[in-house]
């Protein structure tokens, strides 16, 4: 039985005995993830929902059978971290309310929705926030970001959501790259579009890997009447499609401070924007600062629409783009350079933990997509054989004490240990056909 296949059953398994539970309405996928990784509890939620016995009705909630809107409410609010207070008594129902609307202990804008049916939130003083403004954002209407950078209460509680975050600053750091992605979400051009990539791509919108992502990685897909330009012409529209998007950002959260650490490249392939902000729960191990780097690459494969930050679907590069781009980062740096880059082990992580999804992809097309440029058979022989060396090891556990939300161990509610990512990155590279296994592997 393979890797993916025990994963897959003990998240049924976890899942199975979540729904046995008496009274229970609804399942959180937070409640499933410390039990199996995050893409076994996505397939076994995803069979669920097929087979009818659960409803997804937002985002991570899951209704069981036929729990109505104004049952899941109560159930999921304390265990996402907000408090229901008592309030006005029911205003009657529609379709829009679902029958209630709920007062809490501080603004919540998520949606939580069922078969029409849409649950309501207000804050302490009664003000109606949250979904009536998201569902105008989804419709092509306005959301406004907040102005202000994240309170001490506000991390905090953000900060509780992980289980085992490792610190403040690392919660804050989180909360500010999640409202670029809505600001980056917002941004409008009539000459190009936008698709996030890399490692965020993967924790934020295929929900692949459970790790922070601190730089956000975007590819600008320029249209076709911009790529037909002459190449002075075209570079000169990239680069100022480039400054729009950092005016952009800047002018939804003010508070943002742009520098002049980012860099452009002379034919605008990569514009690197940098943004500082000042910790209100300062870290010397957390840089406080954002980085963004616009990527201008003709697509190789196609972009998939996932649902964003804000609720409403976004371009994601697919899959086997962004394992093809870690490939090569590592083919390229790492045996040249042996550990002097040990953050390159988030490159390792990722491609083990995505595994299970590349080898149900079509295996020719997805080896035609990662052997190019400087990735071999033998650079990628090279990588297994360095990473084989115990020093990764160490290199994985301090990457992970950093970057993490949970431990890194053997058992439920943890990420995996090195010995458990090191043996599905070797068998994603045997499995793709890209290079046979050095014997100091095995």
């Amino acid at each position: 039985m393979t890797v993916a296949g025990t994963a897959y059953e003990t998240a049924c398994k976890a899942l199975c005995r979540l729904l046995a539970e008496a009274g229970r309405k609804a399942v959180l996928r937070s409640e499933l993830t410390p039990h199996a990784p995050a893409h076994a509890c996505d397939r076994a939620l995803r069979h669920y929902c097929e087979t009818g016995r659960l409803t997804r009705v937002g985002r991570g909630i899951y209704g069981i059978g036929t729990a109505k809107v104004f049952e899941i409410v109560p159930e999921v609010m304390p265990k996402l971290g907000y408090r229901i207070l008592p309030g006005e008594p029911v205003r009657g129902y529609s379709q829009k309310s679902g029958g209630a609307v709920w007062r809490l202990d501080r603004p919540c804008r998520r949606v939580i929705r069922k078969r029409g049916v849409q649950a309501m939130f207000e804050t302490p003083d009664g003000r109606r926030v949250g979904n009536r403004r998201r569902q105008a954002a989804l419709q092509g209407g306005s959301m406004d970001l907040p102005k202000e950078p994240p309170g001490s209460g506000e991390i905090e509680a953000h900060f509780n959501t992980f289980e085992r975050c490792h610190s403040l600053a690392r919660a804050e750091k989180d909360l500010l790259v999640r409202r670029v992605l809505l600001a980056m979400e917002r941004f409008r051009s009539d000459r190009a579009r936008l698709a996030i990539e890399g490692g965020t791509a993967l924790v934020a919108y295929h929900r692949a890997t459970t790790r922070f992502s601190e730089d956000l990685d975007i590819r600008l897909i320029p249209d076709e009447w911009v790529r037909r330009l002459d190449t002075d012409e075209r570079i000169a529209v990239l680069k100022e499609i480039g400054q729009e998007f950092k005016a952009h950002v800047h002018a939804e959260m003010p508070f943002l401070e742009p520098t002049r650490k980012g860099r452009i490249r002379k034919d605008a392939v990569l514009q690197t924007f940098i943004y500082n902000y000042r910790s209100a729960v300062p870290d010397e191990n957390v840089v406080a600062g954002i980085k963004c780097e616009l990527v201008h690459i003709p697509l190789m494969m196609p972009s998939v629409s996932q649902v964003g930050v804000s609720g409403s679907e976004f371009d994601a590069i697919h899959p086997v783009e962004i394992a093809s781009g870690k490939w090569q980062a590592l083919a390229t740096r790492l045996p040249r350079n042996a550990d002097s880059y040990p953050d390159l082990v988030r490159h390792v992580h990722d491609l083990a933990a995505i595994r299970p999804s590349l080898i149900l992809l079509d295996p020719d097309t997805a080896r035609r997509t990662m052997l190019r440029d400087e990735t071999t058979h033998a650079s990628v022989a090279a990588v297994l054989e360095e990473v084989a060396r115990p020093v990764w090891r160490a290199h994985y556990e301090r990457y992970m004490e950093r970057m993490g939300v949970l431990p890194v161990s053997d058992w439920p509610n943890s990420h995996p240990s090195w010995h458990i990512v090191l043996a599905n990155f070797t068998a994603l590279a045997r499995e793709l056909g890209l290079s046979p296994v050095p014997a100091s592997v095995t």
